[in-house]
């Protein structure tokens, strides 16, 4: 039974079984006790018939045979006449038969129920098991499909048996895998000829505007303009980069990853020490309580990417005079790294729309100077590296973003 109280369907599927079985043993009994008395009625009537016919030297009547005859003749003398109430013979053979009758359908009463009931037993445990049979391959085509994730659309069920109902649903749905891993393959292959294409005229543009700007050749008027097109061309070839390394991360992210050791702690010192004038430029305090060793079994460029995104979007986020910590250490699950800072308050809906692409929060697409792939592209990484990306709202407003990688156990002393 579910947790709503209601029977699953391999319950229903057994109380169904074993439902049939019983009734139809109740209907077998019950024919066969039907049957067995109506003979004993027949029999004891034809008895009858022919004792009659037989000692009141009557000319009509079926002729006794011999079995019957002997019969017949028990209690010819007076005193078993009068026991039984001075009817004749015919009186003996009636009493006699009936007292049989009823204490052999009494006992067949009696032991048809004891067989019922063993009959009962035997037809749950048998519907049982032919429920969880029957329901096997269903449940391993919900176990394996429940683990395909979008990260190994290439695994297959490949369902074993007959070429029954089940196995079709089994084919049916590696049809559908199959048609979605093609999908997501030709989106990565586009994604990335596409940044590819693009790549060469915004170099060439951003080259043609460096070129005048840098000589001296631009009109006082138009250097402004000519500054914001440069802008919005870096932007552009920024985007452009992200979404390729989203591509290129996608298409190894089903591949196991390579056997890399990353030092967090170093990486985060790294990183922040990259940030020193954007963090001074917004006031921010920056904590990172005593530093652990936190080796990961990951690619450290892919890993230093992570961490420069979650430090840059903790910086671009945050409130003036705000604070951004930055912690890193390991678990009986692995290595993580974990950078808070302080902002607007977060609701479920926010956390779980942050790793879209594009997503940036109260900023629309046209403004603020974020890309709005930086979470996005961290939960990539994570997910290509064996490792998850879990976000959790700050009480009083801020985001607590934790990076969680495969560690590597008993890691050597760091230097």
């Amino acid at each position: 039974m579910t947790g709503r109280g209601r029977w699953g369907f391999r319950a229903r599927l057994a109380a169904l079984i074993a439902g049939v079985f019983i009734g139809g043993g109740v209907v077998l009994l019950s024919v066969q006790y039907l049957l067995v008395q109506q003979l004993f009625t027949q029999g004891v009537s034809t008895l009858t018939t022919g004792c009659v016919s037989q000692n009141d030297g009557g000319g009509a009547g079926p002729v006794p045979d011999d079995d019957l005859a002997a019969l017949c003749t028990i209690g010819s003398d007076g005193d078993d006449q009068v026991a039984f109430g001075g009817g004749g013979v015919s009186s003996v053979v009636v009493a006699q038969t009936d007292a049989l009758g009823e204490e052999v359908l009494s006992g067949l009463l009696v032991w048809s129920l004891v067989v019922l009931a063993v009959f009962a037993t035997l037809a749950v445990v048998a519907a049982w098991w032919l429920s969880k049979r029957s329901l096997g391959r269903i449940a391993r085509i919900t176990e394996t499909t429940r683990a395909i994730t979008r990260d190994d659309l290439h695994r297959r069920l490949d369902l074993p048996g007959p070429d029954d109902e089940v196995k079709e649903l089994g084919d049916t749905i590696d049809g559908m895998l199959d048609r979605l891993d093609d999908a997501f393959t030709r989106q990565d292959r586009f994604i990335a000829g596409a940044s590819h294409e693009l790549r060469t005229p915004l170099t060439t543009t951003r080259t043609l505007l460096e070129i005048p700007l840098t000589q001296g050749r631009v009109p006082a008027e138009l250097e402004p303009a000519v500054r914001g097109a440069l802008a919005a061309n870096e932007r552009s070839e920024r985007l452009i980069a992200a979404l390729l390394t989203l591509a290129r991360l996608r298409h190894r992210s089903s591949a196991t990853p390579e056997s890399h050791e990353a030092d967090l702690r170093l990486i985060a010192a790294t990183v922040l020490a990259e940030h020193e004038a954007d963090i001074a430029a917004g006031s921010l305090t920056v904590t990172h309580p005593a530093w652990t060793p936190a080796i990961a079994t990951a690619e450290p460029e892919l890993v230093r990417i992570a961490v420069g995104n979650l430090v840059d979007n903790a910086i671009r986020h945050n409130r003036d005079g705000g604070a951004l910590a930055v912690l890193a250490g390991t678990d009986e699950t692995g290595a993580w790294i974990e950078v808070a800072n302080d902002g607007r308050d977060l609701t479920g809906d926010d956390l779980h729309s942050l790793t879209e692409p594009f997503h940036r929060g109260e900023d629309t697409r046209l403004a603020g100077d974020g890309l709005g792939l930086g979470l996005a592209l961290v939960e990539t990484i994570a997910r290509s590296q064996g490792g998850a990306l879990m976000l959790t709202a700050k009480a009083g407003g801020g985001l607590i973003a934790r990076l969680r990688l495969p560690g590597v156990l008993d890691p050597a002393p760091l230097r």
